[in-house]
């Protein structure tokens, strides 16, 4: 699963890149921005296409169907898994022609372990949970593949809300959660953004994990305080021991 990811400045990113430049910004959409702790519901920068442009436009994180008579859903839609996309009654629709990406500089996970300790004199095991947080070794933004929908209010107004795509893990991940968000290569952008473009075979093909050579993945605070201190490496002792957790130094987040 993906629920937790950061964007700091968005504008950095579209800025650099010749090809994010003919993307179309929507008034004050990075004024949202830093995000340190983006979660479902939240609005955030989206990418999607709009008649015969690509836009970035904000919409709420949790895809609600386009069908839905109240604006709700019957279960949780922030992640979309990528193996069954394509036969799913919620989200093959906007799998065939409404794909969008979702900016981020990094994503957080809990990675779970077990400690052993002594209760009333019994030895009982506990599970435990540290906050991971995961980036490109550059620093560098990444686009996450969704998928999103626009659902209409009685009174006309539009409500575009999107979700993020999950895949199996890299090598990295893996030591960490049996998911990860499904990251595309820029060359990939304007096919999946294309609403025209409705080959399913090959657009599974693009729904891989991101090649864990690229990333990086650290400790860091299990508080949520919407602050740089969020990214920031912690020393990881070995579970059990005294002081799990101590302050390093700050990890600098380059573009």
């Amino acid at each position: 699963m993906c629920g937790r990811y950061i964007l700091i400045d968005g504008r950095v990113m579209f800025a650099v890149s010749a090809q994010l430049q003919t993307w179309r910004n929507e008034g004050k959409v990075f004024d949202v921005l830093p995000k340190y702790d983006a979660r479902p519901t939240n609005l955030m920068p989206v990418v999607a296409q709009q008649g015969n442009e690509t836009v970035v436009q904000l919409m709420r994180w949790g895809l609600v169907p386009h069908w839905s008579k109240d604006g709700k859903t019957e279960f949780s839609t922030f992640n979309a898994k990528s193996e069954t996309l394509h036969i799913s009654r919620m989200y093959a629709p906007y799998f065939k022609s409404a794909r969008c990406l979702i900016p981020a500089d990094g994503f957080f996970e809990w990675k779970k372990y077990t400690i052993e300790t002594e209760v009333k004199g019994k030895t009982k095991q506990l599970e435990q949970k540290q906050k991971m947080f995961i980036t490109m070794k550059d620093r560098k933004t990444f686009m996450m593949a969704g998928l999103f929908s626009v659902w209409k209010k009685p009174d006309g107004e539009e409500f575009p809300t999107y979700t993020i795509i999950t895949s199996s893990p890299n090598e990295l991940l893996a030591d960490i959660h049996n998911r990860m968000p499904v990251i595309l290569d820029p060359k990939h952008y304007e096919v999946w953004l294309d609403r025209g473009m409705n080959d399913i075979e090959f657009l599974k093909t693009l729904l891989v994990p991101h090649p864990a050579k690229k990333m990086t993945a650290f400790p860091v605070t299990n508080k949520s305080e919407e602050s740089p201190e969020m990214i920031e490496k912690i020393e990881y002792q070995p579970p059990g021991s005294a002081g799990l957790m101590k302050a390093t130094k700050t990890v600098t987040h380059k573009k």
